[in-house]
């Protein structure tokens, strides 16, 4: 008589857990949807390229520090998780990198998240022209690509981010 019992009490349980799971799932999408979370709006903002020259030459780089400004146009507050991105220079790959600095935006307001990257000798070997023009103060083509992973109410959710910059 303990034997069926026990089965039932399990089976019991493990239907009670299916059930709690997707209601659960079924949740997130319906908050998701009722919240109408939307892509928040970017801007580059204080580029700034530091050139280190070192012997042998193929020890220099160059290094891009500048600031991603995150306009939020939702109701709710996001934590911008982390950032992957290319940096373009006048339509030329320069760079990929990723972010990990956690940054939080209010709802309906502005937050900026600092993001650094290093070109090593390889690579400004490949684009001479465009960092020549760069460390010169001419006027190019700047564009961030990549993906920002924010982490909502809803859950973790990914959109897409292109910036473009005259310097």
């Amino acid at each position: 008589m303990k034997k069926p019992l026990t089965l039932a009490f399990l089976l019991a349980g493990l239907c009670i857990s299916l059930s709690l799971a997707m209601i659960s799932a079924m949740g997130c999408s319906t908050v998701a949807r009722a919240l109408n979370i939307e892509n928040p709006r970017y801007s580059v903002r204080n580029l700034r390229p530091r050139v280190d020259i070192a012997l042998p030459l193929s020890a220099s780089s160059i290094d891009f520090d500048f600031d991603l400004g995150v306009d939020n146009p939702n109701s709710v507050g996001l934590r911008l998780d982390h950032i992957d991105f290319d940096l373009l220079v006048d339509n030329n790959r320069l760079l990929s990198s990723s972010s990990r600095y956690g940054v939080n935006i209010p709802a309906r307001g502005f937050g900026e998240v600092h993001l650094q990257s290093r070109v090593g000798y390889e690579q400004i070997r490949t684009i001479f022209r465009q960092v020549t023009d760069l460390i010169q103060g001419n006027r190019a083509q700047y564009q961030v690509q990549g993906t920002a992973f924010y982490d909502t109410p809803a859950g973790t959710m990914r959109f897409p981010v292109t910036v473009y910059a005259n310097r």
